[in-house]
């Protein structure tokens, strides 16, 4: 792959990685799940990520836009579930939220001349904004640099969290939409990990 294919790939395994999480499921993105899944269903050469398109592809067949959207609900929305998982690198790194590692993240982010817009209403360092600044990142990178302060963002906040709300909804017995998505979630991060040089 050139170079600007593999920059393509990982903009949009990143935009399909967002949509999970990014806001209440809608028809409109369902029929998007469903396209995509069955378009990339004999994967794209990356097998933790194509074990885990296969199983999207396979999982949203029988699944309806109202079983999804109560997984959301459940997941990320009900204050009172049991279920409720996290979406914040700091809760995964220092084990609550708003910890030390959202002050360091917002010092990487004003070096980087990153900030949040006003109608985002979470911290930096929840998983949907952490992958919109790799996605910035990725989209103006130039030089040895924009690949460093990638690979920073990377390991020291994605990473550790994506890996956590994996791990997190691993564990919930009887998911099956965000047991999937969750997955090609993980394998997306496994391939950033091999092609971001580690710290």
């Amino acid at each position: 792959m050139t170079g600007n294919e593999i920059r393509d790939a990982r903009l949009f395994l990143y935009g399909l990685c967002r949509s999970f999480f990014d806001s209440y499921p809608t028809e409109e993105k369902f029929n998007y799940w469903l396209k995509l899944a069955d378009l990339l269903k004999d994967g794209i050469g990356f097998p933790p990520i194509d074990t885990a398109l296969f199983k999207m592809n396979e999982t949203l067949k029988d699944l309806t836009l109202t079983q999804i959207q109560n997984e959301y609900y459940e997941l990320f929305e009900n204050p009172f579930s049991s279920k409720r998982v996290q979406l914040c690198a700091s809760y995964y790194i220092d084990g609550k939220l708003m910890g030390k590692s959202l002050v360091k993240l917002k010092k990487l982010l004003y070096n980087l001349n990153l900030g949040k817009e006003s109608s985002f209403k979470e911290s930096e360092d929840h998983l949907v904004f952490l992958i919109d600044a790799m996605m910035f990142l990725i989209e103006s990178e130039k030089g040895e640099e924009a690949v460093s302060s990638q690979a920073e963002l990377f390991h020291h906040f994605l990473l550790p969290c994506g890996k956590g709300v994996f791990k997190c909804v691993s564990e919930i017995q009887g998911l099956k939409a965000y047991s999937t998505f969750t997955q090609v979630l993980n394998g997306a991060l496994e391939l950033e990990g091999v092609i971001l040089p580690s710290l």
